[in-house]
């Protein structure tokens, strides 16, 4: 648990005092303890009053995907598939959009992410597995326009980021965001080696940096960004949401634990 909202207890640095409200990135992924430690580069005022002050958890995962979305350029005229719409895939959505991309492809076996993908930017969905989008394409080629970027946002397994390299076109580029669960991947090299494709991995951002930046296109876009969270749980329900999103149940996106009733 590392996307957390809370007040600041106390601080040793001059940029926070206590009561402050903040989103803090905890040290350990211990987001849910009573209380955790985080250091200043980590941690981002939010000075905006809402009835709902925790969808700006969304701030913290907005940032990396930004960070990733920066390194890739610029993105008019460009053509992207994002592979994977959970609450990431379909910030991927939002941005590529936004960032001017002629055309954006989301891909998941849940469709009610597919459809709401289609109201953050996707110009197209399929609802299907990756693998079964790469059967799609060599069964139907004239089904698949191979995009310019293919963006693996699913992770916690080996096969999407292969997906990826097949689906995309040739001098293409593919950005491994999922996060893995091995340190050692069985990469399809030959499919990578002869399409001169580019292999961009995109995790941890300068927080520093992106956090306000992430801040501020928050609080300038709330009304839409706050629709990821679409579930709110009493932290005396933690188990429950953790269930929900594994199951993919309730039309579940992002879930937020409030530990204001601890």
């Amino acid at each position: 648990m590392h996307e957390c909202i809370g007040e600041v207890v106390a601080s040793t640095s001059k940029k926070f005092r206590p009561g402050d409200a903040v989103l803090a990135i905890p040290e350990g992924d211990q987001g849910l303890a009573e209380f955790f430690l985080a250091q200043t580069s980590k941690t981002v005022a939010l000075n905006c009053n809402s009835e709902d002050p925790g969808a700006a958890c969304i701030i913290q995962p907005l940032s990396t995907v930004m960070n990733a979305m920066d390194r890739l350029g610029d993105l008019k005229g460009k053509s992207l598939a994002v592979m994977g719409l959970g609450s990431i895939g379909l910030l991927f959505c939002w941005l590529a959009k936004r960032g001017g991309a002629s055309s954006v492809v989301g891909i998941d076996p849940v469709l009610g992410r597919c459809r709401f993908a289609e109201t953050l930017g996707a110009t197209r969905t399929i609802c299907s597995r990756g693998i079964e989008t790469v059967q799609m394409m060599r069964t139907s080629p004239k089904e698949w326009i191979p995009p310019d970027i293919c963006i693996e946002a699913v992770g916690h397994q080996m096969d999407t980021i292969n997906d990826c390299l097949e689906l995309v076109r040739k001098y293409g580029t593919v950005v491994a965001f999922g996060v893995p669960d091995h340190p050692v991947y069985a990469l399809e090299y030959e499919i990578f080696f002869r399409k001169n494709a580019v292999l961009m991995g995109a995790v941890t951002p300068d927080w520093a940096e992106y956090l306000p930046k992430a801040r501020e296109l928050f609080i300038a876009n709330r009304g839409e960004l706050s629709q990821l969270v679409t579930h709110r749980l009493p932290i005396r329900e933690a188990a429950k949401a953790f269930k929900m999103y594994e199951r993919h149940e309730d039309g579940i996106v992002k879930a937020i634990i409030d530990a204001r009733d601890w």
